[in-house]
């Protein structure tokens, strides 16, 4: 599996662009380097990308469950050649930056997979922009997933411990395909992301985490079970979280996810969502933000502020007292990470605050608390 891939034409049309693009500063974005897709219904996407308006553009069709490098790679050298317009698909996109690129920047194999071409889902969170997720399905992908990355590994296009797959949404506990993919990738030592409510427990999901073949992620989004029904728009808060405490005593890579917006801030809930954590076991959590109130250009949508920022910050350091390791995903915009940065270096002053009575006497002394942060 070391070897240089001669089962098929990536080498010689990679060859192509690297000639054509390599060594130049150019509009590029990372993702574009012919390591990475996104699998949805009838065409792979170049990216998952929640930053930019006009989503992510699309590489080629995908009608069978395999990847052809002619079409694959002459796709993708057209999304770069059209960035180096005004109208290139990914500008307006802040990962797209001008940059110089190695001489040879085409990937020899696929790193990271995502996988998107599936539908239904037991959540119906009030911030997903997939509504035909909330629609009653079959629960079947648009291919067979396991088929698909046999195709790719016999063509030596994912590697053992060098590509991850992850899993994303709707409900990927709920795919007809997907305990027999995950057994697949777990036998070929192929790392996994997978992406679930844990409404459903899956055995599958338990077993990989036991052998550190995979890191699951679960946004709860609530410390307590009202604000759970009101955010994911179902009753299942006691369930899943005995599935987190399940799969936390695997010991494995499991990361308890919290989408900051305005109706999950309040201080109570998230010291409520730290003490659950403690209590599940865990180890991780992800301190994320809904990108739609960061990035829309709605006059309407809840923008992120003050009360958000302060939520993030106490998170993070009651986290930190708990023995759980926290961490910001990367779809946080640096001036909002440097607001709350100041208020993860908070240090006590001599008279205690009462955190409880922040929000409830008036901005005046909002400012004032964070200010001392």
């Amino acid at each position: 599996m070391d070897k240089t891939i001669k089962s098929n034409d990536w080498v010689k049309h990679s060859e192509s662009l690297n000639k054509e693009f390599g060594n130049r500063s150019i509009a590029h974005c990372q993702m574009l380097n012919g390591g990475n897709f996104a699998v949805t219904p009838g065409s792979l996407n170049a990216c998952g990308s929640a930053t930019h308006a006009k989503g992510s553009p699309s590489i080629c069709k995908y009608n069978e469950p395999n990847v052809r490098a002619e079409e694959f790679l002459t796709g993708l050298g057209k999304i770069i050649r059209d960035n180096q317009t005004d109208q290139g698909p990914c500008v307006g996109c802040r990962y797209l930056i001008q940059t110089k690129i190695p001489k040879k920047f085409v990937a020899q194999y696929f790193s990271g997979i995502s996988l998107h071409d599936f539908s239904g889902c037991n959540a119906k969170c009030v911030y997903c922009a997939g509504s035909e997720y909330f629609l009653d399905k079959d629960f079947t992908a648009s291919v067979d997933h396991e088929v698909l990355f046999k195709n790719l590994f016999d063509q030596r296009l994912i590697r053992p411990k060098g590509s991850t797959i992850s899993w994303g949404g709707g409900e990927p506990s709920l795919v007809n395909t997907f305990e027999r993919t995950v057994e697949f990738l777990r036998s070929k030592d192929i790392n996994q992301i997978i992406n679930t409510s844990a409404i459903k427990f899956s055995p599958s999901i338990q077993k990989v985490l036991e052998e550190r073949r995979a890191t699951v992620r679960i946004s709860t989004d609530s410390g307590t079970n009202e604000t759970y029904e009101k955010v994911k728009r179902n009753r299942n808060a006691e369930y899943v979280w005995k599935s987190i405490k399940r799969y936390a005593s695997s010991g494995g890579d499991l990361v308890i996810k919290y989408i900051v917006f305005s109706m999950n801030s309040d201080v109570s809930e998230v010291e409520r969502f730290i003490e659950r954590c403690a209590e599940s076991g865990v180890k991780k959590i992800c301190i994320s933000v809904d990108a739609h109130a960061v990035y829309s250009v709605e006059s309407n949508q809840p923008k992120i502020g003050m009360k958000e920022w302060v939520a993030a910050g106490i998170m993070h350091n009651l986290a930190i007292s708990k023995n759980i390791a926290p961490h910001f995903e990367s779809i946080w915009p640096e001036d909002h990470l440097e607001k709350i940065k100041a208020i993860c270096n908070y240090k006590p002053p001599k008279r205690v605050i009462n955190v409880h009575t922040v929000f409830r006497k008036g901005k005046s002394l909002v400012k004032g608390f964070v200010r001392q942060f």
